[in-house]
């Protein structure tokens, strides 16, 4: 009882403290969006290459360690979801310093809102309905503004991307992070012993994802007549660099998704037609993944033994997957926001009877301190449907389809010129990132999240531009 009473003598005092420190966080992340933000971007506004690095910037800090680009708000440590917190990132302080960049220049063929923005805030806004049944509404009400206010990376990307200059930066840019990146990783092999790479990420899995999304659009440029010396050395540099990362990673699914997608890059470039220096780069290409294929054996060798170790056991993955087949069942528009980790623990036995009914039948122990912190399932799309329900997951799916047919009409439109490599490459790394998100979250975490919203943005401003050029010929045919 003494303890007992000397333990909530300690709360009481620590509560003051931490409504203090909560506040004065409160006060420096709100400074940081409405103050420095739109200061930075009349500052920005003055030159066109400050907006340019700004860019390059916001792309670079993708790669950066995540506890370097967010602050939390009313922190939860302990819990595992879309966010612990109410979260506030650099990213979005630089989307909306370029946003402002952009309405201060008010460059030709100014446009205040990206196409797509609409449905994106709609499937933000469908899925705060699952407020009414949460468990916890103010997990629903963290997610909410995590994702509403991750638009802005988006509004970013698509006022700072604007010509074919600007393509250029990009492209350096991503080639310098992911040898940057490739860096770290053998560093972390080779010196610090380590087996399974994973770079500034949290794990392989998200690095993984952000390289093979990075590189694939390198790769695509990298086969056009129009693209200098340097720049296809570079790009094709840092796809190299990528190969050996992925490799080191042992990630299956990203090495998977990156080798696939390498084909097919490689196959729209055949497509436009055979010349010596499509020939040549497959070749090379090719020598390159097997001389890399060779630096990261052992691991990728010991990765598959594992697997195959453990074939026989039922994978975890479908029983997550029943659970969030259960929390739909019983209540359509979700469960909650970002509760998934609440409903599928302990005490609540709802679901958590499914994961114990199947540890029973693997004879395993019952231990109810086991059964607390309840994994997340792995799908993407399995969470969203338990979480969100139909309404947030039919709108989800319909941003992502807008995104591939924006890409798609894109490739067709530019396709021979650089632009027109670049979308191919962002066309194909788009559509294996939603194909892999079947089998991981690839789009919950900040960083794969910000770098997805960076290429949708690029994407509305393609889009954009078909639009205005078809406006144009309209008038002109008028005339």
């Amino acid at each position: 009882m003494r303890w007992i009473r000397h333990a909530t003598r300690n709360t009481r005092q620590e509560a003051p403290r931490r409504f203090v420190k909560e506040f004065i966080k409160l006060i420096l992340c709100l400074s940081g969006y409405f103050a420095l933000a739109p200061m930075l971007g009349w500052a920005l506004a003055r030159s066109r290459a400050a907006e340019r690095a700004a860019l390059c910037l916001l792309l670079f800090m993708t790669s950066w360690f995540p506890s370097k680009l967010t602050l939390m708000v009313n922190s939860v440590e302990f819990y595992r979801g879309h966010t612990k917190g109410f979260e506030f990132s650099l990213l979005v302080t630089l989307g909306i310093a370029l946003t402002v960049c952009s309405a201060v220049r008010r460059p030709q063929g100014f446009r205040a809102l990206p196409p797509g923005l609409w449905l994106y805030l709609l499937y933000c806004a469908l899925s705060c309905l699952s407020i009414i049944p949460a468990g916890n509404k103010l997990y629903v009400l963290m997610a909410a503004w995590k994702f509403t206010s991750a638009a802005l990376i988006f509004v970013g990307a698509f006022h700072a991307f604007r010509d074919e200059q600007d393509l250029r930066w990009v492209l350096r840019m991503l080639a310098a992070m992911l040898i940057l990146q490739a860096l770290v990783c053998l560093k972390m092999r080779f010196l610090d012993g380590r087996w399974q790479v994973h770079g500034w990420f949290e794990h392989q899995n998200p690095m993984s994802i952000w390289a093979y999304l990075c590189a694939l659009p390198l790769l695509a440029i990298a086969f056009s007549t129009n693209l200098g010396q340097r720049d296809t050395i570079l790009c094709f540099s840092a796809v190299a660099a990528t190969a050996l990362m992925i490799l080191l990673s042992v990630s299956r699914a990203g090495l998977a998704a990156f080798v696939l997608g390498s084909v097919a890059v490689t196959g729209l470039a055949f497509m436009r037609g055979v010349s010596l220096k499509i020939c040549v780069m497959t070749g090379i290409g090719a020598c390159a993944a097997v001389a890399a294929g060779f630096l990261a054996l052992d691991s990728v060798m010991a990765r598959f033994a594992g697997d195959a170790a453990r074939e026989n056991e039922e994978d975890l993955r479908p029983i997550l997957n029943r659970q969030s087949k259960a929390m739909l069942h019983d209540s359509p528009v979700g469960i909650g926001w970002n509760n998934f980790g609440i409903v599928n623990s302990l005490p609540n036995t709802r679901y958590v009877t499914i994961l114990i009914d199947w540890d029973v039948s693997r004879g395993f122990r019952v231990i109810d301190e086991n059964y607390y912190a309840g994994p997340l399932t792995e799908s993407l799309y399995w969470l969203l449907l338990s979480e969100t329900g139909y309404p947030g997951f039919v709108s989800y799916i319909a941003f992502l389809a807008l995104t591939l047919w924006w890409t798609g009409r894109g490739l067709i439109a530019h396709w021979k010129t650089p632009f027109g490599y670049f979308i191919g490459g962002v066309f194909v790394a788009l559509g294996l990132l939603y194909l892999h998100g079947s089998v991981e979250r690839v789009l919950s975490q900040t960083k794969n999240l910000s770098i997805w919203l960076i290429f949708c943005g690029f994407m509305a401003r393609v889009e954009a531009m078909r639009q205005t050029s078809s406006k144009t010929k309209a008038e002109m045919l008028k005339h």
